[in-house]
């Protein structure tokens, strides 16, 4: 089975796709039921072998002045991408009301049956407010999925759907505890009444004068095989459902928002979902050579499963450590595939492994292997990898981490490297990596990701265990000892630690700061948070580690915000140390943006060397995305970035080294109109400044219909000024994304970005399995890799465990 050409849709054809759309009238109209759907997501289709055809249409509503354009894409089992359509706005006035429908067809031939998936977003729209669409197929079977963007709040998916001519349905599976039914239709509509898996029906819901109706379903033993069917007579309807649109925490099936539009359509994929992953893996290779791929097997049902696997190649010989699984419900296994390449070839092969329910016998799908022969890829490059739709790192480049990415770099002043795990630091011991617990037979969460270093090398970390924070320590890399924190009551609360970030040089254990929450939530002002911040001077006497009591720097702190950019809120030179922090203001007030402030405390001295320092202001204020950063240079001095919530950063520079009180330089933009967030910053032993961060651009270079997230860089070499920015990543879809990147250094100077690309889009992201296994935690990661540049960021490279020896 050899492999044929990925399909890859640039720009140009995207926008040649777009003007090909036939509108109303013109399309080959497949006889099913038009039911039409409000939101995003899509749709998963149980396909059998021959040609598989789906039509959508589209209705804009015409409700806002954004250009709404769907795009939508269909791919295989194995996530290949084989069809894709945009079917654009329609060019109506706002006000004008529904639009005329447009509709677009996806094609392929299906060479064996397996679950095939479409894709439906809308350019400037994540939650498909602005537009209607319908789907309709030649296969028998499938579901939708309304899956639209995220929200910062519980997860809720309403189905809406209206109907202009006649009665629809809602088919779901009905979870075994208590259900609310909540329909929302116009005043006067008829009532929707409610059957069971068997056909019975069970409830009229009458609505009130409102058009508002509900019913509980009460718990009882039910199972996916058999669908509940609510059947709405006529008009519009909006649908909460639980365990179908909302969700209890752990739940079987959180946050699989799946439905039909028929009982005959309905197929149990709550039960198989993530049945077979990764979809696709991709090598470079030599022929002859051999090579083994983790595959996970995953029972997402409620009853224990037998799985059976199989494999199938013309070209490439496929042997698995397991043919048969026996799974308990939300289980998962992995399975060896050991592949081998023949000998005397130059082509890319490919085979595919299968998976089949027991349970669930008619359900089958299937994962791919690529082999490409011919030796690795060239894995550096100057300008950004760009991401298209299920098309990551391997898909690409064949690409996988050697080493292990839950989190990003860190150099001790040996230059070896360390990162943090769930309970445990990974480094690098002669050529192989090794893994030490952090306290045997003790798990801690990490307050934060960093790894730091005292002035000797311990390595200093912070955990919490059984509601209590600890600091810990190793002298010697393989044990370490923890030291309670002295613990202070609240809500929430948010920790730093200064790590090595370019020429900072620590006197003794590594300083650490604490935010604990203060003020009372405001909904009004969802970002704003205010906190004590505190700063913690940990030492070492006769032996004992001292954590020391906490030193007050302001009762304002708006919050540290870490988990993409990671600033650093703390930098030491000899008995001085440095922080940073940002401060929460009225919230009535006229403030530009978050003030930021630096303060040097002098550990000879016992005390701070002045009042706070204002360094700039980060836009908007009260908003606690804008944590501030600083570094310190070879000569001591100072310098920061506010930070902003889609707005360009500030700098400024201390006119003094080693103090934030001799003042600083007057706050000057990076860069004119640069819509930033999340501050990555170092200095390297030039005094070249180096920063990462996330940027929205609408120039249409890689995407033509709305906004999209760049991972970029920009550089300050010394005494000069920053340069224009430069992007490492481009995201694969328009609307909200998130990097998670993290830019360390090691002691050479050499660059490092870790980072993790997050989608707006539960469709997109929930199909992703990532690392975490079991219900409702999927879509929570698992691309993470790292980027390196040895030159001061003119070129990059994915790294390999070699580059760092």
């Amino acid at each position: 089975m050899r492999r044929r050409t990925r399909h890859a849709i640039g720009l140009l054809a995207l926008l040649q796709l777009a003007l090909t759309v036939e509108t109303a009238g013109k399309a080959t109209r497949m006889d099913t039921q038009e039911l039409r759907i409000g939101g995003v997501g899509g749709a998963y289709l149980l396909a059998d072998p021959g040609t598989l055809q789906i039509e959508l249409t589209k209705w804009d509503r015409n409700s806002r002045r954004n250009p709404t354009h769907l795009r939508a894409i269909l791919v295989g089992p194995d996530r290949e991408v084989l069809d894709e359509v945009v079917i654009p706005d329609d060019g109506q006035n706002r006000g004008t009301g529904l639009g005329p429908a447009q509709h677009a067809t996806l094609k392929t031939d299906v060479p064996k049956r397996g679950i095939y998936a479409v894709n439906v977003t809308v350019s400037n729209d994540r939650y498909g407010q602005d537009v209607l669409w319908s789907i309709s197929t030649n296969c028998s079977r499938y579901l939708i999925e309304t899956s639209r963007g995220h929200q910062d709040a519980r997860h809720l998916e309403p189905i809406v759907v209206e109907q202009e001519n006649g009665p629809a349905d809602i088919c779901f599976a009905a979870r075994p505890g208590a259900i609310e039914v909540e329909v929302e239709a116009p005043p006067g509509a008829s009532a929707p009444l409610l059957f069971d898996g068997n056909a019975t029906q069970v409830a009229s819901l009458d609505p009130d004068k409102e058009g508002k109706s509900s019913y509980t379903i009460e718990t009882g033993d039910r199972t996916t095989d058999k669908p509940w069917r609510l059947h709405i007579p006529d008009g519009a309807v909006t649908v909460h459902i639980d365990g179908v649109t909302r969700w209890d925490g752990g739940e079987p099936y959180e946050n699989l928002s799946l439905w039909s539009p028929s009982t005959d359509a309905f197929f149990p994929f709550h039960d198989l979902r993530w049945m077979l992953t990764p979809y696709q893996k991709t090598l470079n290779t030599n022929a002859g050579l051999s090579h083994e791929i983790e595959f996970v097997v995953h029972n997402n049902g409620r009853d224990t499963d037998v799985f059976s696997l199989d494999t199938e190649s013309d070209d490439l010989s496929i042997t698995l450590s397991d043919t048969e699984v026996n799974l308990a419900a939300d289980a998962s296994a992995t399975v060896i595939a050991s592949v081998t390449t023949p000998d005397g070839t130059t082509e890319t092969l490919s085979g595919r492994v299968t998976v089949t329910s027991r349970r669930h016998p008619a359900i089958t799908t299937w994962s791919t292997i690529e082999a490409r022969i011919g030796g690795a890829n060239d894995l550096t490059f100057d300008g950004p990898l760009v991401y298209t739709p299920y098309r990551h790192e391997n898909e690409q480049f064949a690409y996988a981490p050697d080493y292990p990415n839950e989190n990003q770099l860190y150099f001790n002043p040996d230059n070896l490297p360390y990162l943090r795990s769930t309970d445990a630091v990974n480094h690098l011991d002669n050529g192989e990596w090794t893994s030490v617990d952090t306290v045997v037979d003790e798990r801690y969460r990490l307050l934060t990701s960093k790894v730091a270093f005292g002035a000797d090398g311990e390595i200093c970390l912070l955990g919490r265990r059984d509601g209590e924070t600890y600091y810990l320590v190793s002298q010697d890399g393989q044990t370490f000892e923890e030291t309670l924190i002295p613990k202070r009551e609240a809500k929430r609360q948010q920790w730093d630690i200064e790590q090595f970030s370019g020429a900072n040089t620590p006197d003794g254990l590594a300083p650490f700061v604490r935010a604990t929450e203060t003020g009372k939530y405001d909904p009004a002002n969802f970002w704003r948070h205010v906190n004590d911040l505190e700063l913690f001077l940990p030492k070492q006497v006769d032996g004992e580690i001292v954590i020391g009591d906490p030193i007050l720097l302001s009762t304002q702190a708006i919050g540290i915000s870490s988990h993409s950019g990671i600033p650093s809120a703390i930098v030491s030179r000899g008995d001085r140390v440095h922080i940073v922090w940002g401060e929460a203001t009225d919230p009535d007030g006229n403030e530009p943006g978050v003030p930021a402030y630096v303060a040097t405390y002098d550990r000879s001295e016992k005390k701070f060397l002045g009042e706070k320092s204002f360094v700039g202001f980060g836009p908007p204020a009260n908003d606690v995305h804008n944590t501030p950063s600083i570094v310190i240079d070879s000569q001591g001095y100072l310098h920061t970035l506010t930070g902003t919530h889609g707005q360009p950063f500030a700098y400024a520079k201390s006119l003094e080294p080693n103090t934030a009180h001799g003042g600083f330089t007057e706050p000057e933009l990076v860069e004119e109109e640069l819509r930033s967030t999340y501050i990555g910053f170092v200095c390297d032993p030039d005094d070249t400044l180096h920063l990462v961060f996330r940027t929205w651009k609408t120039d249409g270079e890689y995407h033509p219909y709305s906004h999209y997230a760049n991972l970029a860089y920009k550089r300050k070499k010394k005494d000069g000024t920053w340069e224009p920015m430069k992007r490492l990543a481009v995201a694969p879809f328009t609307e909200y994304s998130i990097w998670y990147h993290r830019l360390t250094i090691d002691r050479k100077g050499r660059l490092f970005v870790s980072f993790d690309y997050w989608s707006t889009f539960w469709f997109y992201r929930v199909d992703h399995y990532g690392n975490t296994l079991g219900r409702g935690r999927a879509g929570g990661g698992g691309r993470r890799k790292t980027i390196w540049s040895g030159d001061g960021g003119e070129k990059w490279k994915l790294l390999e465990t070699q580059d760092l020896m």
